[in-house]
C-alpha cells in the first residue's frame, strides 16, 4: 500500500540509529515539530505533535499524537489519541485508541483502531480500508472503502463501492454510494429516504461479526509483552542491557542474525524430528523458537526506551523508573503497530529479528559488565 514500503518498515532501525543519515530522528517525552523539515521524519514519545510541513515520510508512535501540518510523502502513524489533521500527499497507515483524520489523503488509506472517524471536510483521493469498533465515515472516498467493525455509520460520500462487514450498518440522510454497496452481517441494512446508493445493494448473512480491535486486547498484548521485558532484564540485567544499547552500533549485522535465527530454525527443527529420538528435543527446541519472536519485541523496546532517554535530562537516581516508563510507552507503540495488518507486521517483524540478533550476539560473545538499569 505505501509507496516507499522499505523505509517504513526499517522505521525501527531509524529508531535505534541505522538510519539516521537518511532521516530525522526525533524521540523524548514531549516532541514537536515547529520548523519545516526538508526530510524524512521519524519520531517517539509520550506526546508527538508535527505542527511544521515535512518534505518526506513520516513515522511516528505516541501517545498522545498529533499530524497537524502538511506531510509529502506516505504516513505511518500510531498512537493512543491520534489526530491527522494536516493534508498527506501520498498514502496514509494509522493506528489508535481513537483515531480522528480531518484531511486530504491523495492515495489510500489504512485505519485501524477502537473508535475509527473520517470527519466531515476529510477526503480520501484513493482507497479506504477501515476497521474497529465502530467506524464512522462522513467525508469523501473517491476510490473503493471497505468497512468492519461492530458498529459502521455512513453519512458521506464513497465515489466507488462500499463493502460493509459489521452487525450494525447506519445509513444517514445525505449519505451517497456512487458505486454498489454490499453488506455482510446477521441483518440486512435498509436504505433510508435521503440516502443514495447508485448501483446495486447486495446482503450476505453472518449470524456473528468478528469486532475490530479492542482497547483491552491491545492492552493485554502490551501488558504482556512489558512483564516479559521486566522478567528478561530481570534475569539476564546485563546482556539485555547491552543489547538493547547496541542496537544502534550494529543494526544491520544484529537484523541478519536475527533473521537468520527466525527463518532458518523452524526447517532444521522439522529435519530433527524426523526421527523418535529427536522429537522431544524438537518439541522443546520450538517452544524456544516461538519464544523467540516475543523476546526479540521485548529487547527492541528496550532499544527505543533507551533512545528516548538520550534525548532528554534525567535526575540522579530516577534513571531506573524513568526506563520503565519509557519502556511501557515503547511497548504500547509495538502493540499498537500489530493493528496495522501489512505495514505495522512488517515493522514488527524486523523489530523482533533485530532485537532477537542483537542478544544472541550479546550472548555469544559473552561480554561482561554492561548499562545498569536505568
Amino acid at each position: 500500500m505505501l509507496a516507499r514500503f522499505i523505509f517504513i518498515a526499517a522505521a525501527l532501525l531509524s529508531l535505534s540509529g541505522m538510519a539516521a543519515r537518511a532521516a530525522d530522528v526525533q524521540s523524548g517525552d514531549d516532541v514537536r515539530l515547529i520548523a519545516p523539515l526538508s526530510d524524512d521524519l521519524v519520531a517517539m514519545g509520550h506526546s508527538v505533535s508535527v505542527d511544521a510541513p515535512v518534505d518526506g515520510d513520516v513515522v511516528a508512535a505516541g501517545l498522545e499524537l498529533r499530524i497537524a501540518a502538511p506531510v509529502a510523502g506516505d504516513a505511518l502513524v500510531a498512537g493512543f489519541d491520534l489526530a491527522v489533521k494536516g493534508p498527506v500527499a501520498g498514502d496514509l497507515a494509522a493506528a489508535a485508541f481513537d483515531l480522528s483524520v480531518y484531511s486530504d489523503i491523495a492515495g489510500d488509506a489504512l485505519l485501524t483502531g477502537a473508535e475509527v472517524h473520517l470527519r466531515r471536510g476529510a477526503h480520501v483521493a484513493g482507497d479506504l480500508k477501515a476497521s474497529g469498533r465502530e467506524v464512522t465515515l462522513s467525508g469523501r472516498v473517491d476510490g473503493n472503502a471497505v468497512l468492519r467493525g461492530d458498529h459502521v455509520v455512513i453519512e458521506g460520500r464513497i465515489a466507488g463501492d462500499l463493502d460493509v462487514t459489521a452487525n450494525s450498518l447506519e445509513l444517514r440522510p445525505g449519505a451517497q454510494v456512487l458505486g454498489d454497496l454490499c453488506h455482510t452481517g446477521p441483518k440486512a441494512v435498509e436504505v433510508p429516504n435521503g440516502v443514495n446508493v447508485a448501483g446495486t445493494v447486495r446482503y450476505y448473512h453472518e449470524t456473528t461479526v468478528e469486532e475490530g480491535p479492542t482497547i483491552l486486547g491491545t492492552l493485554g498484548k502490551a501488558v504482556a509483552l512489558f512483564l516479559l521485558g521486566v522478567s528478561v532484564l530481570w534475569l539476564l540485567p546485563g546482556p539485555v542491557t547491552r543489547a538493547a544499547d547496541g542496537l544502534r552500533r550494529h543494526p544491520l549485522r544484529h537484523f541478519l542474525l536475527g533473521a537468520a535465527i527466525l527463518l532458518l530454525s523452524p526447517p532444521l527443527l522439522a529435519l530433527l524430528m524426523v526421527s523418535v529420538v529427536g522429537i522431544p528435543l524438537g518439541v522443546l527446541l520450538l517452544g524456544l523458537w516461538l519464544f523467540c519472536l516475543p523476546l526479540g519485541l521485548a529487547v527492541s523496546g528496550f532499544g527505543l526506551a533507551l533512545s528516548i532517554r538520550r534525548g532528554t535530562n534525567v535526575r540522579p537516581g530516577t534513571e531506573a523508573g524513568m526506563l520503565m516508563r519509557r519502556y511501557a510507552v515503547s511497548v504500547l507503540a509495538l502493540a499498537l503497530l500489530s493493528l496495522l495488518p501489512l505495514a505495522g507486521w512488517a515493522v514488527l517483524a524486523v523489530a523482533a529479528a533485530l532485537g532477537l540478533g542483537a542478544l544472541a550476539d550479546t550472548l555469544m560473545r559473552g561480554r561482561h559488565g554492561g548499562l545498569a538499569a536505568g
